[in-house]
């Protein structure tokens, strides 16, 4: 094989980097009106001894309008994604005994510390939930101004019911909000830059090809705040979109643009993030896209 062509891509991605490059395909018309979709990377674009970007994105009007995407899942500390998922298992469950008896114009998160939800296992994690369900099935009704919480203390730990708003497509519900681990802007900024360090050469290399280069993360806890970004702003300069998913089991539910071409949002406008009152995402919890990479 000819050292100037590119591999024959892998047939198969992790459900995550799918449903985001989806998410991102998703976003792409509000930013730009052109339709996007993924192809087969090119030949002749890259060195064979260099590893290759995640996507290739092609418009569906111009050939040569091209995107390369880099994905990259944010972890700040060790155990995070496994406390996640435990946690938004639990609110999961409870959020189904919840379901029409909360305010239907409102959203709530549920905040359940790591040490509460370590030891939240057969028939403890079963007390916690009739416990919880009936507390916020209260609570919830009492809570009607965005950001107003209530704590409650169980088995010595602080559990936190906060009013997200009004949302359409998220009344109605509980969602998990996982709890920060300490000092998590060192532990984030430490991750952040390794995923920056191991990310930013291939799109660097796309990017002098001529493509456009997107980077999405996906935060794991939904704590990447636009100042942790910031402070790579020169570094991330010639990358044309940032976009921060918050993810729930490989489904992107939040979608944020930090960095549009050469405008870094310091406040995301509401046509910026997403879902909004006229979007939502396309894909299903669970259900594979059916990307073609």
């Amino acid at each position: 094989m000819p050292r100037n062509l590119v591999k024959q891509p892998k047939t198969m991605k992790k459900p995550n980097e799918e449903n985001a490059c989806r998410a991102f395909i998703d976003i792409l018309p509000a930013l730009t009106d052109t339709i996007y979709d993924v192809k087969g990377k090119p030949p002749d674009v890259l060195n064979r001894r260099t590893s290759d970007v995640d996507f290739v994105l092609i418009s569906s009007t111009d050939k040569n309008d091209k995107i390369a995407v880099e994905h990259t899942i944010l972890e700040s500390f060790d155990g995070q994604i496994e406390y996640v998922k435990r946690s938004r298992d639990i609110v999961g469950v409870i959020n189904d005994r919840c379901r029409e008896r909360i305010p239907p114009d409102r959203y709530y998160f549920l905040n359940i510390p790591p040490q509460t939800a370590d030891f939240l296992v057969g028939k403890s994690r079963t007390l916690f939930v009739i416990d919880l369900s009936s507390w916020v099935k209260e609570t919830a009704q009492k809570l009607l101004l965005v950001d107003s919480y209530i704590q409650t203390d169980y088995k010595g730990h602080k559990i936190t019911l906060t009013c997200g708003g009004n949302t359409a497509c998220l009344n109605g519900n509980v969602w998990c909000m996982p709890q920060e681990p300490e000092n998590p802007k060192a532990l984030q900024s430490k991750r952040l830059e390794r995923a920056i360090r191991d990310k930013l050469p291939k799109l660097t290399k796309y990017k002098e090809q001529g493509f456009k280069t997107a980077l999405l993360l996906e935060d794991v806890a939904g704590t990447l705040s636009d100042s942790s970004l910031r402070g790579y702003a020169i570094t991330l300069d010639e990358v044309d979109y940032i976009v921060v998913f918050v993810s729930n089991e490989d489904r992107m539910i939040v979608g944020s643009v930090l960095k549009e071409n050469s405008v870094w949002y310091s406040f995301i406008p509401p046509n910026r993030r997403f879902p909004n009152g006229k979007f939502t995402f396309r894909q299903m919890p669970g259900k594979r896209t059916g990307v073609e990479t």
